[in-house]
């Protein structure tokens, strides 16, 4: 079962550079929490302050309701997984997956037990007497895996694990991790860079920047409902247009864009009429049509073409404004347009959304 986790305003400093400031996190027992963010952005010293390898300057973390602030990680009980997965090369996997134990004072009998158990877990049954050097980076990760929880530990920590992969191997452990967790209720709190890691695996995302959390909410709360212009351009792909916002009907808003061109109809929200603001729309939430076809959109000209399989993605200029990206399905009932084409554009308002400048 998993344990429950809190960090209250933790700091972290090196010299005048604050890698991490006043980080809050209420994390419920068996949930997956990503730390998502650039280099530099104080995920992973974050990460080793929970595992006890870095002392925190302030703030306190408390799990299962016990405060570990300022335990040695040995006392922590927690299981931790590194992107190196940091196996001893003279050990075969079983004795590598069994030291946990070992440091433990488990009985010899137990931890063969375990071990096994473990090993079964990850996929690697049979292979416990072979040495890291032996397997693939892929099953050297889950060796780490089932190292980190041969223990049974209430909270996981992973950080960066699927970075030395190649792409294949890194959905399969996707997939994998995704499995465990289901299967064992465990608390995980995974970093990442990859957005597409982070919104795959997670049930709530905490986006980071310069030692801060930005915003933190489930993948569809930052895809589909963005702070501010930071997130909206790190999470996914977006057209963003800078204007100021103009009223459009009744009760609805749009965003005149400084550039020029009509105003672009968005979601109504707190902004009102004059201010300044970023207009933002996801390439796929648009349509495109012929210029002369029936029915509501903006007129614009196909400027270029990228095809990436399933879908094409295309630029448009809208007449007299700025430029906007969009996705369109390679699929014979999609209108396919071509280079320097004038065409029609068409979104949802409740699709685009305004944020403060």
């Amino acid at each position: 079962m998993g344990a429950s986790l809190q960090i209250n305003s933790l700091g972290k400093s090196y010299g005048p550079s604050q890698a991490v400031a006043s980080v809050s996190l209420d994390i419920a027992a068996g949930e997956f929490v990503s730390l998502l963010g650039a280099s530099g952005s104080g995920k992973t010293t974050t990460l080793m302050m929970i595992a006890g390898f870095t002392p925190p300057d302030a703030g306190e973390i408390v799990l299962d309701g016990q405060p570990i602030t300022h335990l040695p990680p040995e006392r922590r009980g927690i299981g931790v997984v590194f992107q190196n997965y940091a196996l001893f090369p003279h050990m075969n996997v079983a004795r590598n997956v069994g030291f946990p134990l070992k440091m433990r004072r488990v009985s010899a009998a137990d931890t063969a037990r375990r071990v096994t158990e473990a090993l079964a877990r990850v996929g690697l049954a049979g292979l416990g007497e072979r040495l890291p050097a032996q397997l693939s980076g892929g099953q050297q990760q889950r060796v780490a895996l089932a190292r980190a929880l041969v223990y049974e530990p209430g909270l996981l920590l992973m950080d960066e694990p699927l970075g030395a992969l190649d792409r294949s191997l890194r959905e399969t452990m996707k997939t994998e991790i995704r499995r465990l967790h289901r299967q064992l209720g465990i608390t995980i709190v995974y970093v990442t860079h990859d957005q597409e890691e982070a919104l795959t695996l997670s049930d709530r995302i905490a986006l980071m920047d310069r030692g801060r959390i930005v915003q933190i909410g489930s993948a569809t709360d930052l895809y589909e409902r963005p702070v501010n212009a930071f997130v909206a351009g790190f999470i996914g792909e977006s057209t963003m247009i800078g204007g100021k916002v103009v009223r459009d009907g009744e009760a609805g808003q749009a965003l005149l864009p400084a550039a020029g061109g009509p105003p672009l109809p968005a979601r109504p929200g707190a902004l009102r009429e004059g201010d300044t603001a970023t207009f933002l729309l996801r390439p796929e939430k648009a349509s495109l049509s012929a210029a002369d076809a029936p029915g509501s959109g903006l007129r614009a000209t196909v400027q270029d073409i990228v095809y990436v399989g399933e879908i094409s993605r295309l630029t448009l200029r809208l007449d007299g404004g700025p430029e906007l990206t969009i996705k369109q399905p390679n699929r014979a009932d999609a209108y396919q347009a071509r280079i320097g084409e004038a065409v029609k554009i068409d979104w949802a308002p409740d699709d685009a959304v305004l944020l403060a400048a």
